[in-house]
């Protein structure tokens, strides 16, 4: 599988239900097509019996996420196009309505993953301010949820 550039945004938050706050966002610009092509989910708190939907889903703002993440090269590259923003959100994205992009289910007990198949990637626009939110639309309680996206560009 060939990528180009490859980033990592890692970062861990509070797992709450939203429509609206995102959890994560990865968002591009005007010069480059970020392809999302691994997401881990999982946590290293004190497991319990906690049920969650988590949803990619595009939006066309930023929003105002509570911290910035700086994405990390995995090969040295030079510093990412494409930014990132953590939660606690104070005010979310614009979301696409009903533009979901990939949905995973899963309990606090076991991490989740998702590998892009080859030439597979979620490819967001080249449009500053264009991306997607990690969204947790059904949670049965809140939980502390670690995050891992790759992405190349």
């Amino acid at each position: 599988m060939a990528h180009g550039r490859k980033y990592a945004i890692n970062g861990n938050a509070t797992c709450t239900q939203s429509a609206t706050l995102p959890l994560l966002t990865v968002i591009s610009t005007a010069n480059v097509r970020p392809k999302i092509f691994d997401l881990l989910l999982g946590s290293a708190a004190s497991p319990v019996d906690q049920q969650g939907r988590f949803q990619l889903q595009r939006c066309t703002t930023t929003g105002t996420p509570g911290s910035s993440i700086t994405p990390q090269a995995l090969d040295g590259d030079p510093a990412a196009l494409a930014t990132s923003g953590l939660a606690v959100f104070s005010a979310g994205p614009t979301l696409t309505a009903n533009a979901f992009l990939l949905t995973l289910v899963g309990a606090m007990r076991s991490s989740l993953r998702w590998v892009a198949k080859d030439g597979a990637e979620i490819v967001l626009p080249a449009t500053a301010s264009n991306g997607v939110a990690l969204m947790a639309t059904s949670i049965s309680a809140a939980w502390s949820l670690d995050m891992c996206v790759h992405y190349s560009e």
